[in-house]
């Protein structure tokens, strides 16, 4: 069978939401835009090990290698204890994969371990990304929950045509049901994403905005400081900071004290050029060596 990404990827959240004990999330974002978005993300359900893993789907061998050469599994282990890579059946030996990560593969009769990963410690998640877990996490699980609940009525419908037209009928009855159900979960789901983009937009324009601010409290702090020292008023303009370190700095090089240790440190430099000289006889004594 020749899988795509897409469906490879649900057929492998599929498999560990109906095999093993785990909260599984597909291609979900850790967090605002640009952070870490995994094909399959699981968290084992138990509450004194805390070990999520991500899981990397691919298929096709060029994909496996860009990604592996670039480093990009790398960035998934601030999110992740493991990470395992998901081909199809013959595409790659556990050799071909870096070390301390895993290998898992679709054959005909299902998902198989080829390779275990090395769990690394993990404490615990940034704040953004247990947000986004939580909040789109139950999201995506409702209308799973939903669309799974809706395809029930129409395996009624199949049943109740194949005994009165027969089973071609009702075979493509329950395929224009099934068409008509994806078309609508893949409209809705690009609704949403749309929503998403706009939405990480908006939290983008309001971090930078927040960090202009804080900026700009930590300049005005800074300029606060400097009338102090200059002796103007804590409010002061630009102009008058500008003008008063102007007049500081003609003041220090009128200062006959400042004048005096210019002095001593230009003779001081004359004093050290003069032992720095070569004795008479030293020149020709080196040439001779």
């Amino acid at each position: 069978m020749k899988w795509g990404h897409n469906a490879l990827a649900h057929d492998l959240a599929e498999h560990l939401r109906q095999n093993t004990a785990r909260i599984v999330w597909e291609d979900m974002q850790l967090g605002p835009s640009g952070t870490a978005r995994p094909d399959v993300y699981a968290l084992p359900c138990s509450f004194s090990k805390f070990c999520p893993v991500v899981y990397e789907v691919k298929v096709s061998v060029s994909d496996f290698r860009a990604d592996v050469t670039a480093g990009k599994f790398t960035k998934y282990f601030a999110y992740a204890s493991a990470v395992v890579f998901a081909v199809p059946d013959g595409m790659l030996k556990k050799t071909d994969i870096p070390e301390g990560c895993g290998l898992m593969v679709r054959k005909e009769g299902g998902w198989y371990t080829v390779k275990g990963p090395s769990m690394r410690p993990i404490d615990t998640l940034p704040r953004d990304a247990w947000v986004k877990l939580v909040i789109d996490g139950i999201r995506r699980e409702t209308e799973r929950t939903r669309l799974s609940m809706r395809s029930a009525p129409v395996y009624v419908h199949e049943t109740r045509l194949t005994r009165r037209h027969g089973e071609e009928s009702a075979r493509l009855v329950s395929q224009a049901y099934s068409a008509k159900n994806r078309l609508e979960s893949a409209i809705e789901q690009q609704e949403k994403r749309r929503a998403e983009v706009f939405q990480q937009t908006e939290q983008e324009a309001r971090w930078h905005r927040e960090s202009m601010e804080r900026q700009a409290e930590s300049l005005n702090r800074a300029q606060a400081e400097l009338a102090e020292v200059l002796g103007l008023s804590a409010d002061a303009t630009v102009n008058q900071l500008t003008r008063a370190i102007n007049e500081a700095c003609y003041r220090l090089a009128q200062d006959s004290e400042i004048q005096r240790l210019r002095g001593i440190f230009m003779n001081m430099e004359k004093m050290l050029a003069k032992a720095n000289a070569k004795l008479p006889g030293e020149s020709a004594t080196e040439d001779a060596a």
